[in-house]
């Protein structure tokens, strides 16, 4: 009788559930087809992430100082000063940006030169011309939001490669859970050996990495299709709603009517805001012009300088200055609204102040290291098994 030796047959290994050799599959495919797209939109992400920090601490003009017993001037005042200064038609809208900070007034008549001016709200004193046509920050919104193509061809490239990247990180979660959950592998799921070799570490900072920031990585993903697909957006709002569809009336103004007033009407929307007991020292106020000879006139209040979930656009005929519309409130708003209103500050890490923007900004920069990764994974394995995985799994 033969006994069992180290000659005997090995046991043949079990071959994974079809949903696991699906998901494989998937997963690898889907990271090759998007992985550029994800390094570079990942990569802008996070240089966006703290836009603002970095304006107010490099750039001199956000700020200004406050005269004693000073008040903001009026809407007017900043326009004309702009517009005199800088030879304009028009101007887009007056920005009150709070105490000590000075007021933006964009420039948007010339869609081949956008502009915007920031002006001192106390003196009327343009501070500084930001031509968004060679500002860095317009750069790399441009490059995130389209890839520095042209829109038509960019915006679509941009959203799909997110769809594709939110639908790799569901397959890699399914790839990352365990068979087992035991000592060894609760380690090598999350932990990263840091002494091991480069094959071995490469594979740990995709898989441990890649499974510590899914969810806010979801979340990131998810916010920006909204942005880049109107039948997602829509999708998104229809659910969060319970069945109801967005409204989206642009709303125009009366042109037979004949403005009868003794001041202009953007300062007397401002005085209006004021007399509600707002102060735009505390406060973002932003009155936008009308546009067009329908236009109507948008008076926006933000009580938050760090998110805009909060805001409140007020709507005005031009002449009568009879309101139109007001959004409403959050607690006011339903569910589709509320997604909507939470939407920006979720997708750019503002929703919980600096401390979301840090794990926002930490989970870009893993969310542009996971294709680079994930393709070293592949490539280095054997060249037999490397084509094997890309085969449709039977």
């Amino acid at each position: 009788m033969k006994t069992s030796t180290k000659h005997s047959k090995k046991k043949k290994k079990k071959k994974r559930s079809y949903f696991y050799r699906i998901s494989a599959w998937l997963h690898l495919w889907l990271g090759l087809i998007s992985g550029i797209v994800v390094v570079l939109v990942s990569l802008t992400a996070a240089i966006l992430t703290f836009e603002e920090e970095i304006k107010l601490l490099s750039e001199s003009y956000q700020t200004v100082e406050i005269p004693e017993e000073a008040e903001f001037l009026p809407p007017s005042v900043l326009s004309e000063a702009v517009k005199d200064g800088l030879g304009f038609p028009s101007v887009y809208g007056v920005y009150y940006r709070g105490e000590g900070r000075s007021a933006s007034v964009p420039y948007y008549a010339d869609r081949t030169n956008y502009q915007e001016i920031y002006v001192n709200p106390y003196t009327a004193e343009i501070l500084h011309n930001r031509r968004l046509n060679s500002d860095f920050w317009r750069y790399m919104i441009i490059g995130h939001y389209q890839l520095w193509l042209p829109r038509n061809i960019g915006k679509p490239i941009v959203a799909y490669g997110t769809l594709i990247f939110v639908i790799a990180l569901i397959s890699g979660l399914v790839l990352w859970w365990p068979k087992r959950w035991n000592k060894s592998t609760r380690d090598a799921s999350f932990k990263i050996k840091w002494t091991a070799k480069f094959k071995r570490l490469n594979y740990d900072l995709h898989n441990v990495l890649g499974f510590y920031s899914l969810l806010v990585a979801l979340v990131l993903g998810l916010t920006g299709m909204v942005y880049g697909m109107q039948w997602f957006s829509d999708a998104a709002y229809w659910t969060a709603s319970g069945g109801e569809t967005r409204n989206e009336n642009r709303f125009t103004s009366d042109t037979t009517v004949v403005a009868q007033h003794d001041q202009k009407e953007e300062d007397l929307l401002y005085h209006q805001v004021l007399d509600s007991g707002i102060d735009p020292a505390k406060n973002r106020v932003g009155i936008q012009y009308p546009y067009g000879k329908t236009g109507v006139w948008n008076v926006n209040i933000n009580p938050s300088f760090e998110t805009r979930w909060q805001a409140i656009s007020t709507y005005y005929e031009r002449g009568s200055l009879k309101q139109i519309n007001q959004d409403p409130t959050f607690l006011e708003a339903n569910g589709g609204e509320q997604l909507m209103k939470l939407n920006y500050d979720l997708h750019v890490g503002a929703i919980g102040g600096i401390w979301t923007k840090i794990i926002a900004f930490l989970v870009c920069i893993i969310s542009a290291s996971l294709p680079i990764t994930g393709f070293i994974v592949w490539w280095k394995k054997n060249p037999n098994k490397r084509i094997e995985g890309l085969k449709f799994p039977t």
